[in-house]
């Protein structure tokens, strides 16, 4: 019986022995610390590292907004954008067996903003604003003949950046050429191309390529004056680049906003006379616009930064299932308008097959357009309205049809 006791006692000590020595090695919960750096490439990116010097035996979690998502730690520094400027609040979250320390700090980010140039989305060519590129060289442009008298410009029609072309003797035309990217035409149609120019009395013509089928335009004298320059050419080819031929005389000019639209006309200067704003949806955060608000289906309108028409930003809609039009409406701010005048509504859309709607608000008073079905490529839709109101906002009422489609570029004008 003694021998049982003692060996029983034996088993208890040496479980207390073996506890004593598992208490000694557990890790005690330190309080965190981290650093941030900003990244000096990329404004709004910044990395943040966790400096506990145990961190690796607890779980740990970074917030980098107030009531942010979680984000978990990981070996070496974490990486965070933000996409807008302000104080930020960021908490280090450490959490053991039974207990939890954070750290916190409040950092001042600054977002730059990116400059959004204002276009004509009927225009075909890519960069034909000139605003893309490095040095002397130009996104989606290239010099078939006499590149070193292609230079980049801060001189500009709009944008800041256009091209001088700085020629020393008369030459033939094609011995300095600036040829784009080609865009697809349709044989048997008709596209007017143009582009502005200023200088002293130099020729400027158009061509197309290939070569095998190229048609030629007519010789332009540039002026001391920007003035546009246009022509207009019935495709022949599937695939068509826009040649400007800029050899003929010797001298110094600029050439900028250079566009090809579909028909005999050429777009006015680009210009934003809209009476709505935030028109073009570049401002905001994540799924909410500026000066513009969801009355309805909120969850189906989210942010689109890929598939744009213009800018870093459009607006995306998703609806599960076929509705009422109003049980998805995305709504702008109030725009001043006066009783009894005539006002143009345009967007640009794209996308499955969807029916979508304007009316105006106040609801008292609201006015409805007819329904316009979005096609897969992109395409404008207008709406010509009287207001019968002082205040009126516009109303987009998509909800009537299941599928995804995009919007972008909404204009009003007074008539």
């Amino acid at each position: 019986m003694k021998k049982y006791k003692i060996l029983g006692l034996l088993c208890l000590f040496m479980a207390f022995c073996s506890c004593t020595n598992n208490d000694d090695e557990v890790a005690v919960l330190m309080q965190p610390t981290f650093t941030v750096t900003e990244s000096a490439e990329n404004p709004g990116v910044y990395s943040f590292e966790n400096t506990t010097p145990n961190k690796g035996e607890f779980y740990s979690y970074w917030e980098f907004e107030v009531a942010g998502n979680k984000v978990a730690d990981k070996a070496g520094a974490v990486e965070y954008k933000y996409k807008e400027s302000g104080s930020k609040f960021v908490t280090l979250t450490m959490v053991s067996v039974g207990d939890a320390l954070q750290t916190s700090q409040t950092i001042d980010v600054i977002v730059a903003v990116a400059e959004v140039i204002v276009t004509n989305p009927e225009n075909l060519l890519l960069n034909g604003y000139l605003v893309e590129g490095d040095g002397d060289d130009f996104t989606n442009w290239s010099a078939y003949n006499g590149g070193d008298n292609i230079f980049a410009t801060t001189d500009a029609l709009i944008g800041g950046r256009a091209a001088t072309i700085s020629n020393s003797a008369d030459a033939d035309p094609w011995s300095v050429q600036f040829v784009s990217d080609a865009i697809e035409t349709v044989v048997g149609e008709q596209y007017t191309v143009s582009f502005w120019g200023k200088g002293n009395g130099e020729v400027v013509r158009f061509s197309t390529k290939p070569d095998a089928s190229a048609q030629y335009g007519p010789d332009y004298t540039l002026t001391s004056e920007w003035q546009q320059y246009t022509w207009t050419i019935t495709a022949n080819e599937a695939g068509t680049n826009i040649s400007l031929d800029m050899g003929k005389s010797a001298g110094t000019f600029v050439i900028d906003v250079i566009e090809v639209v579909k028909g005999d006309t050429a777009p006015a200067l680009p210009s934003d006379t809209s009476l709505i704003l935030n028109g073009g949806f570049e401002d905001g955060s994540g799924n909410d616009f500026t000066n513009w608000g969801k009355y309805n289906g909120g969850d189906f309108i989210v942010e689109e930064t890929s598939d744009v028409l213009s800018g870093a930003r459009a607006v995306k809609v998703s609806n599960s299932a076929a509705g009422d039009p109003w049980s998805v409406q995305f709504v702008s701010d109030a725009i001043e308008t006066e009783i009894d005048a005539e006002y143009e509504v345009t967007l640009w859309a794209k996308g499955d097959p969807a029916v979508i709607r304007y009316s105006t608000k106040p609801d008292a008073t609201a006015k409805y357009g007819p329904d316009y079905t979005i096609t897969a490529d992109w395409a404008k839709y207008t709406w010509t309205f009287v207001a019968n109101e002082a205040n009126t906002n516009i109303s987009l009422d998509m909800g009537a049809s299941a599928g995804t489609f995009i919007i972008d570029d909404l204009k009003v004008e007074k008539k």
